[in-house]
């Protein structure tokens, strides 16, 4: 598999390439299937749908890799925290029992997102990879203790210094969310990306505490259930401090497009990214690909976007993007 080749340090001389959100809204094909289910989490969770979204893509553009169809949210949804999906605000998640949350063990239920990672390794070519996915424990934290996606996060970086579950509540995390990334290898995903979608609204002199140590610490439990796993680590807006912190670990690293990637020019480390969305979606990209394909050229590098592929992006925008990096451009 060229991902799993790569993500070892192989130089491919074509790199491998897939989407963040690759199964998503800009697909015709995947708003169909999600017109069926008025609740996100109800169709997120069924078996026969997740197969068909986290296929669609690779269907109709031949990614390198496909990734189970899913949600961050799926673990605060399993631990008993209500999750729900607002059309045009996000997700909505109730106030819990916050000493119920911290003494509970994830629902069994969670095993459909293993029999759908089953199913799809089943149908797809054997030289295409399946990525499993987690969030990370302070991304996680910030939808659980605000009750939603927030964009108030100098006033939860407050709230958590003094609050009194938050340490108790960030090991919990780390605990079910290695164990979530565990059960998506053994159930045949050949790689596992960990999200940390909120990692810039961390303060420097809080990185380690809450940013690197608890992604340590998942790296090395996942290690220990799947001594070979294939892992990179996703930290939007610090992948250069992400790098420092965490390259001895022996993962790959996603850039999000605000970061420039002459700054990462010494490392021979797999890196992974980091096309704008924006400019995907209106179609001023291929000077941003040439770039990224230049640099890349002589290390071990997936392409992709900085960020989740965005709703609106024209599906002929998505084929010229894989026709570049392919070069057929």
């Amino acid at each position: 598999m060229k991902l799993v080749r790569t993500l070892s340090g192989h130089v491919e001389n074509i790199k491998p390439i897939w989407m963040m959100r690759q199964a998503g809204r800009y697909l015709p094909e995947y708003r169909t299937l999600r017109e069926r289910f008025p609740s996100f989490m109800e169709f997120c969770l069924n078996q026969e749908m997740a197969v068909q979204a986290t296929l669609q893509p690779i269907q109709r553009f031949d990614f390198d890799a496909a990734i189970a169809f899913s949600d961050i949210l799926v673990i605060p949804h399993f631990l008993g925290q209500k999750v729900h999906f607002k059309e045009g605000v996000g997700p909505i998640l109730e106030n819990p029992d916050w000493q119920k949350i911290l003494n509970s063990s994830v629902r069994d239920d969670i095993q459909v997102v293993y029999r759908i990672i089953a199913d799809v390794r089943k149908e797809l070519d054997p030289q295409k990879a399946l990525i499993g996915f987690v969030g990370c424990p302070w991304t996680i934290a910030s939808y659980m203790i605000s009750a939603g996606k927030t964009i108030k996060f100098e006033g939860l970086v407050d709230f958590v210094k003094t609050w009194p579950f938050f340490s108790a509540l960030m090991n919990k995390l780390i605990e079910v969310i290695a164990d979530h990334a565990v059960g998506q290898l053994r159930a045949g995903a050949n790689i596992v990306q960990l999200f940390e979608s909120w990692a810039a609204a961390v303060p420097k002199n809080f990185q380690r505490e809450w940013l690197f140590d608890p992604a340590e610490k998942i790296v090395q439990r996942i290690r220990r259930g799947v001594p070979e796993a294939n892992i990179i680590y996703y930290g939007k807006g610090v992948a250069l401090e992400a790098l420092g912190a965490l390259d001895h670990l022996g993962v790959g690293f996603g850039i999000s497009q605000e970061a420039s990637l002459s700054d990462f020019s010494d490392t021979a480390t797999c890196l992974q990214g980091n096309l704008d969305p924006e400019k995907l979606l209106d179609g001023n990209f291929e000077a941003d690909v040439l770039a990224i394909l230049e640099f890349a050229k002589d290390r071990p590098f997936i392409v992709n976007l900085g960020h989740g592929i965005l709703p609106k992006t024209p599906i002929s925008h998505v084929e010229r993007f894989v026709a570049l990096v392919r070069g057929r451009g």
